[in-house]
Order: structure tokens, then sequence, then C-alpha cells
């Protein structure tokens, strides 16, 4: 019978025979050239990727930035886990050279490789444009509506529901830089409209001082508190009103010929 000191050293060579052994990495070692005799821009970088064959599914890959001052050929290594190759599979080696984004040197087709023979691999890489880089789209800002009240001359036909006195005329008119002028029957007025919020509004009425009938003073002095209290308007074909606050009717117009 044997020692028990002696059954233990057994029982541990036999576990280590028994245990698994790891392959080493696989390291595949070449050159990358072309035939440009260009320098690289700066910020380049090269990828090498391992490939499976025919189908070109991704085994492994690596990168590595170049410091711009690389040319032709370019030394590169790649560590494989042997494990991730299948036993009698086929791969190939693509190259790529990437600049700014964009791949400006490769090889069409993988370059065969055979994981016994890892080192000593020529990567033949071809020279491709790149891309423009596309303008930026000009964005421009939306085309303004013509306002349909501007350099146009309105002459007033009712004002409170009323109809003006016969013979009277009274007018309004707003220029493109929003100054509003006309007459009110009597004066010569001057005013600013607002375009903004709420939708119109006139600033203050200066005018001149004549002195007229009672009656066309009076109409005149109504026309003037209309335009103060209007915050909205409506425009018809050749007709516009204004309106106050709660929507009701101050002024009405008619376009002038």
């Amino acid at each position: 019978m044997l020692p028990r000191t002696l059954l233990q050293l057994v029982a541990i060579l036999l576990a280590l025979f028994a245990a698994p052994t790891f392959a080493a990495d696989i390291t595949f070692s070449g050159k990358v050239a072309y035939r440009e005799r260009m320098a690289l821009p700066a910020g380049a970088a090269l990828n090498v990727t391992l490939v499976s064959l025919p189908g070109l599914g991704r085994v492994a890959g690596a990168q590595a930035a170049l410091d711009g001052k690389a040319s032709s050929p370019i030394q590169f290594t790649l560590n494989v886990q042997s494990g991730v190759l299948s036993k009698g599979g086929s791969y190939g080696l693509v190259a790529e050279i990437w600049s700014d984004g964009y791949p400006i040197f490769t090889n069409v087709q993988p370059v065969p490789v055979d994981p016994a023979a890892p080192s000593g691999i020529l990567i033949p890489v071809q020279y491709f444009t790149p891309p423009p880089h596309p303008a930026p789209e000009q964005v421009l800002p939306p085309a303004e509506t013509p306002n349909p009240l501007l350099d146009i001359v309105w002459t007033v036909t009712s004002i409170g529901g009323e109809p003006i006195l016969p013979a009277s005329k009274v007018t309004l008119s707003i220029a493109a830089d929003h100054r509003v002028g006309g007459t009110g029957g009597c004066n010569s007025y001057f005013s600013e409209a607002d375009f903004s919020a709420p939708p119109l509004t006139f600033s203050p009425i200066a005018g001149t001082r004549m002195a007229c009938d009672p009656a066309i003073m009076e109409q005149e002095a109504r026309f003037f508190a209309a335009l103060g209290a209007t915050v909205g308007y409506e425009l018809k074909g050749d007709t516009l009103k204004l309106f106050d606050a709660a929507g009701v009717p101050l002024v009405g117009f008619v376009r002038q010929p």
C-alpha cells in the first residue's frame, strides 16, 4: 500500500496532466504599403482587421494613431487570441488608413494569411479620394408676407357705426416704416402703427391746430379717439375695420382708388 503522502503527490500530478493547456496568442506582423509619394495628414490612423474568408466576418482588429510623418511602408502587428480561430479556417487581413473620419487608403481584397506563418505579411493599399465635406446648409429666414395695410390711402366711411358727415373727407395711410398720416377732416395728423401684439395699435396722435366747423371738429375728435382705442383690425377686400378691445367696430374704411 502506498504511503499517504505519495498518494497525494500522484493525485496532484494527475490533476496537472488533466488541466487544459492554453495556446499562445498569434501575432500577425508585416507592412502596409502604398505607391503614392505623400505625407499622411495629421491625425491619420491605421486600422488592421482580421476577417474570415470568404464571408469577410470580422474576427479581430486594432487601431494605431500615426504621427502624421509616417510614410510607406508602415509596420504593423496584430495580436490575436488563438482561441478565436477555427481549425482549418481561412483568414485575411484588411488595412485602412483613416483621416478626418474617412478611409483614404485601403486594400480592395483582403490579403490571405496563414496563422501558422503570421509574419512578413505585405498589405498593399490603394488611395481613395475622401468625399468633400458638405457645405453647411444655409438656413434662410422665412419670407415676410407683405402687410396689406401699408402704402394705401384708406378713406373713412363711418366712425362708431355712424356715416361721416357729407362733404367731409377723413383719411388714413400707413407707410412701409409704419408712420401714420392723413387728414381728420380738418387737421392733418401724425402717428405710428404697431403691428406686434395686439395686432394693431396707434401711438398718441399729433397734428395741426386749425379750427373748422364745430361738427367737423367733433367728428375729428371722435376719429382720433377711435384710433387711440384701436387694438385690432379686419380686412376684407377693399374694406377695413378697426376694433377696440371688446371687439366693437370703431372706424370703417374703404380703399381709395
